[in-house]
């Protein structure tokens, strides 16, 4: 039997979600990190337009969030934690206001909305640039 990774996905409001997965995938403001088990312990900052990937979880094989600033935190243990200033399951997301967002964000000229306004999109499987 292959090993999981535990991940948690949580904001200030609540928990996001938390499962086993075989590899995460998230943005950072470095660029993006994939870990999986046996990765080294890392602590880095969540970019502003997120989106984590859990892959190898639930029954769809895949969880999808998009998640605004805040850390990536990987244990030596095997355990991933996205600590989230705001999150949202891909599931969740109303992608007709998330449409209005990006459009008032870029009429605005508000990137970090834009971001995040995107990453929503990107989250649901849009192809946003």
């Amino acid at each position: 039997m292959s090993k999981k990774l535990f991940v948690e996905i949580v904001s200030p409001e609540h928990e996001i979600w938390a499962g086993e997965g075989d590899m995460v995938i998230a943005k950072t403001v470095e660029g993006e990190i994939g870990v999986q088990p046996g990765h080294v312990p890392v602590l880095s900052l969540l970019s502003h337009d997120a989106v984590v990937r859990v892959l190898g979880a639930r029954e769809s094989g895949e969880v999808r969030v998009a998640a605004h600033s805040g850390f990536v935190s990987v244990s030596g243990e095997g355990r991933v934690s996205i600590l989230a200033e705001t999150a949202e399951l891909a599931e969740d997301i109303d992608v007709d206001r998330a449409r209005t967002a990006v459009t008032s964000a870029t009429e605005e000229g508000d990137n970090v909305a834009l971001g995040r306004a995107r990453s929503r999109l990107r989250a649901v499987g849009e192809d946003v640039a």
